[in-house]
């Protein structure tokens, strides 16, 4: 695999998304990163697991173009407010810029807005105005942190009712969807710790 270096728009060097490869419609079916059996038959990947489970994807990007699978939702790694600031603008660089990759190799590509509000403005660095494809997690006991993934969704696309993708977090974040118009999806762990 060859290394790129991508335009930007800001300080840090974060590379920009390409507007013409904003995922659309959620593609079924999505799948968690992780499985290589049910990774074979998926549309939409998403990377809400636990961190080391695609520790290879920083690697070796390229693993993931498949030839099924069509678009992707950024790699999402844990940020929160004590992360220190340094650690987490890699972290960023490194999701957009493989974002960006896969772009490049034909992947439509929702933008990850779950990191902690302390990097907020940073994680919207190579997000070009007018991008309209978002995807985010959802906490039950954390409903302030997805309004405020909203505002930014709504902020950056100048839509009213954004593309954005809420994966996982109960009745209450699925009632919060549904009053705003947002595509909400099930996941297993929410179902697990609640069963």
């Amino acid at each position: 695999m060859n290394d790129y270096l991508y335009e930007s728009d800001n300080e840090f060097e974060i590379p920009n998304l390409l507007l013409d490869r904003q995922a659309g419609k959620l593609c079924l079916p999505l799948v968690a990163y992780g499985s290589i059996r049910r990774q074979s038959n998926a549309e939409t990947v998403h990377f809400y697991v636990d961190d080391y489970r695609f520790d290879t994807v920083w690697k070796n990007p390229a693993k993931i173009l498949n030839g099924k699978i069509i678009s992707v939702i950024e790699p999402n790694t844990s940020l929160f407010d004590t992360t220190p600031l340094a650690y987490g603008l890699h972290q960023i660089y490194k999701k957009r810029w493989i974002a960006r990759y896969w772009q490049e190799s034909g992947l439509s590509v929702y933008a990850d807005l779950n990191v902690s509000s302390k990097f907020y403005e940073y994680n919207r660095m190579g997000i070009p105005n007018g991008y309209n494809a978002f995807a985010t997690r959802g906490y039950a006991d954390r409903l302030q942190y997805l309004k405020a993934e909203l505002e930014i969704a709504k902020e950056i696309s100048g839509a009213s009712i954004p593309n954005l993708i809420v994966y996982g977090g109960g009745e209450k974040v699925k009632r919060f969807c549904r009053e705003n118009s947002l595509l909400y999806i099930h996941d297993l762990m929410t179902t697990k710790e609640n069963g």
